[in-house]
């Protein structure tokens, strides 16, 4: 059995630890595939899924993955484009594509409609059975309808297109299914490696700062080099907003307009805090909004909740893991990959570290292998050899 090639592995120990996976994959396999990703991230299945516009697809994930949330890719999409549209819009071409950009982006489901609309009437697209399919699937593609999922900024082309080029280096369309999970391994391992590389990089450099705020500072410490960038963004962007406290809540816009604006509703005490743009459930980064209200309100930490573990340096304190529960299985398996990780890392700066980490890893699967292995697990290893 042959299965197609991308599937997204967008922050350390994605199978694992996080939420969003993109994958394309024949119908016939999304069991097997709904087996093997649910093993991987701790018994959970993905809380998104971004595929291409399969509609068998579409149906097997409904079947097989009732609690996730589908999308379509958008880049997948727009690749298409030419193909569909240049001899149909002819000159008007680029003119169309900026437009359905400025729709895509909107912020509220009603503007899109009604834009949408405009935009059909405007370059007579009326019976463009390409348009009609797009519409009809618009809850699955358009940011209108997709802010309230967390995506973590994977709706960006740009990121599909890295990522993209990323897997193609382990994978092709002709990789068989064992081969095809052998190197979803390999690629974990390989971001993770990267992930820890680059946070050491972090250590070793000063960190420039470029608001001075001590939520930055604070940030700083905590968050990865990625997500540190992206909140800090917002930090700078935060700036430039005016917030007015009203009955249920605050209205935050920019200096520069005289209406409009978001809605933050903040409970200091509980340290909750939520934005109509909803871009913190979208990409896990509070907004400027949000971090403008909780400046203005003497807060000079982002609240714990607001600074996901997907997002931080260090998830998980390792003496917390090893005396917790068995129902934090999940997490003790996630700190011993990043156990193994930063040992390959460290036993490659030199032959000697290298030749004495061989040889302890040896005892220690020597004493492993010896130890009795659950019923429950041992089910699981077989099923999943079955499927391959």
């Amino acid at each position: 059995m042959h299965f197609a090639k991308e599937f997204y592995c967008f922050q350390k120990l994605t199978f694992i630890s996080s939420v969003a996976l993109k994958l394309t994959f024949v119908a016939c396999g999304i069991m097997y595939m709904r087996q093997t990703f649910v093993t991987f991230m701790n018994g959970k299945p993905p809380q998104t899924i971004l595929t291409d516009q399969n509609m068998c697809l579409k149906e097997a994930i409904a079947k097989e993955m009732p609690t996730s949330k589908h999308a379509l890719c958008i880049w997948m999409i727009v690749a298409k484009f030419p193909s569909w549209f240049n001899a149909v819009l002819g000159e008007r071409y680029n003119e169309w594509k900026a437009e359905f950009y400025r729709l895509y982006n909107m912020e509220s489901t009603e503007v899109f409609e009604l834009g949408w609309r405009d935009m059909v009437n405007a370059f007579g697209l009326h019976t463009n059975r390409h348009v009609a399919n797009l519409y009809a699937l618009r809850t699955l593609w358009a940011l209108p309808y997709l802010r309230n999922y967390f995506f973590a900024g994977m709706t960006a082309a740009g990121h599909s297109k890295a990522i993209n080029g990323f897997i193609q280096r382990f994978l092709s369309a002709q990789s068989r299914l064992a081969h095809f999970v052998e190197q979803v391994a390999v690629a974990v391992d390989f971001k993770d490696q990267a992930a820890e590389q680059q946070t050491m990089q972090q250590n070793i450099q000063n960190i420039c700062l470029k608001t001075g705020a001590p939520m930055e500072s604070h940030a700083a410490t905590i968050l990865t080099p990625y997500a540190f960038s992206k909140l800090q963004e917002q930090l700078v962007l935060a700036s430039h907003y005016a917030s007015f406290q009203m009955e249920d809540g605050f209205l935050v816009r920019h200096r520069t307009k005289l209406d409009g604006g978001r809605k933050v509703y903040w409970v200091p005490r509980e340290g909750i805090i939520s934005c109509s743009c909803h871009q913190f459930e979208f990409s896990g980064i509070l907004c400027r909004h949000a971090l403008r209200v909780l400046s203005t309100g003497n807060c000079f930490q982002i609240p714990e909740k607001y600074l996901p573990m997907r997002w931080r340096r260090i998830s998980t304190s390792p003496t917390k893991l090893l005396h917790s529960s068995p129902d934090d299985h999940g997490e003790r398996i996630q700190l011993l990959q990043n156990m193994v990780s930063t040992l390959v890392n460290e036993s490659a700066k030199s032959r000697e570290r290298l030749d004495i980490a061989t040889e302890q890893v040896s005892i220690l699967l020597s004493r492993i292998r010896e130890q009795p292995v659950s019923a429950e697990v041992a089910r699981d290893i077989t099923s999943i050899h079955q499927n391959l």
